[in-house]
């Protein structure tokens, strides 16, 4: 399952449900061993978008576009999603069932954004999330995602393009 997760994550991001919040870290550090991306692991179990930004400033997971002696929240936040679309890293957000609802699904639609947007061979970010189930998650963000006016598509199938729900009691 390692090696099908590992492909999956080359195209999609990565959703991870079931079992214990051990079984699933001990699911992700497996994957951590054999994917080969620059990694920025955020504190388990992030409650506040306050967290959140305390670690992108922290490791500075943004790029200004002009300099400045100091930036505020809002700027550096703007800069952190101009960086999600030109990255190649890998983010891991353990237990992401306690942010707060609001931020879970802003941020998670963010980075299925960021993905949906890119091109072919262009650098995109990876995403781990882990939780202990799907709790509808994948309906809500859903339901936010932009459609352009020519897509085909659903805003279901735009997220069943872009996040792999993996189901650890499954296996």
């Amino acid at each position: 399952m390692i090696e099908k997760t590992t492909k999956i994550l080359r195209k999609k991001h990565v959703l991870i449900i079931g079992k214990s919040e051990t079984e699933r870290r001990h699911f992700i550090n497996q994957l951590l061993n054999i994917v080969n991306y620059e990694t920025f692991r955020f504190p388990k179990a992030m409650r506040t978008i306050d967290e959140y930004f305390n670690f992108i400033k922290k490791h500075q997971l943004y790029q200004p576009w002009y300099p400045q002696k100091s930036y505020n929240s809002n700027q550096i936040l703007d800069f952190h999603w101009d960086w999600i679309t030109e990255n190649n890293s890998l983010i891991v957000m353990e237990e992401f069932q306690y942010m707060e609802k609001q931020w879970q699904i802003e941020l998670i639609k963010e980075y299925i954004n960021a993905i949906e947007n890119h091109k072919k061979g262009e650098k995109h970010i990876h995403l781990i999330i882990s939780q202990d189930s799907e709790n509808e998650i994948v309906s809500e963000i859903s339901e936010t995602i932009f459609i352009q006016e020519n897509e085909r598509r659903t805003k279901i199938q735009i997220m069943a393009q872009n996040l792999e729900i993996i189901d650890l009691s499954e296996i």
